[in-house]
């Protein structure tokens, strides 16, 4: 056995690395595949509620689409015993499969995206937590929404891939925030809808089994699952449902895809926040939640609005 080599570890040769070490190793790997007039850069890619994730960034001039190699769990799949070469391989594997699939989606023609009578129809939102954004939101066109972002994207495809809407694409369209906000939502309403069903449906779905009552709780999101909170912003189930129970309604965003709507009551508010807040913690993974406030629709004001702070 060679010093470093572990036992049941076949074909570890070198000395273990630290992860300083081993991203290196990486990058090199990635010069000796694309050649040295590759841009190739390790970096803390920004996401989601500022969570960050180690990844590698490769710049071709032949390439039209560069995902990230996301680092976070080679390097424990690297200490588990995966050679760094496997894992390289793996990786590559990976990125190709989402370049075929985005390039299956999209021929992508950088003349058509400067052109924004092409780009709006496949304009969308999504909303994200305002306070956790800040640094994110810096560079991006949003409009404000309670204590949430509205924030758009390029969809590629079914959904496959897409583009972030940046303030350089403000400049390069000549457009603003409200004009963007406009197109989107319209696109969300014809092409995005909304959906709402029974909880106990959900629980039925996947529990064939279950015989318990009911309970009077909705869930609200879209026709594709993703990023279904947004459906708040433009629709009227929310009011349909009030309107048949003849109460306001409490709504707990349970993560960036769906929100739950129950009657509102106001002895048991502290509970709804407290369940949001749990969930948010035990449950969610950090870049998937949306907010630990909860929000009223008034039928009064036929409006969603925040009800109080956590």
């Amino acid at each position: 056995m060679t010093a470093g080599e572990r036992p049941g570890e076949p074909g570890r040769e070198e000395e273990v690395m630290e992860s300083k070490e081993f991203e290196e190793k990486m990058a090199g790997l990635l010069r000796e595949r694309f050649g040295e007039t590759a841009q190739i850069s390790v970096q803390d890619i920004l996401k989601n509620n500022g969570v960050t994730r180690r990844g590698i960034r490769v710049v071709t001039e032949e390439e039209r689409f560069t995902p990230v190699l996301y680092l976070d769990t080679a390097y424990e799949r690297y200490l588990a015993g995966e050679t760094a070469g496997e894992i390289f391989e793996g990786l590559m594997e990976h990125n190709d499969s989402q370049i075929r699939e985005m390039e299956t989606a999209w021929d992508f023609q950088p003349e058509q995206f400067a052109d924004y009578s092409y780009v709006k129809e496949y304009l969308r939102l999504r909303l994200v937590n305002y306070g956790k954004n800040t640094e994110l939101l810096r560079d991006m066109p949003y409009a404000r929404w309670n204590d949430l972002a509205v924030i758009f994207y390029y969809e590629i495809g079914d959904g496959q891939a897409q583009i972030q809407i940046s303030n350089r694409h403000l400049v390069l369209w000549g457009k603003t925030a409200e004009i963007l906000h406009r197109d989107a939502m319209e696109n969300m309403k014809n092409s995005v809808p909304d959906e709402m069903f029974p909880l106990s449906d959900l629980i039925r779905r996947n529990v064939p089994f279950w015989m318990g009552e009911a309970p009077p709780i909705h869930v609200l999101t879209n026709s594709t699952g993703r990023y279904g909170a947004a459906a708040m912003l433009y629709t009227g189930k929310i009011r349909e449902l009030a309107d048949s129970t003849g109460t306001d309604l409490v709504i707990l965003p349970s993560s960036l895809h769906e929100v739950l709507l129950v009657p509102d009551l106001e002895e048991k508010r502290q509970t709804y926040r407290e369940t949001v807040g749990g969930v948010n913690r035990t449950v969610l993974e950090p870049e998937e939640v949306l907010s630990d406030n909860i929000y009223r629709y008034s039928r009064e004001k036929d409006a969603v609005e925040l009800l109080g702070a956590a």
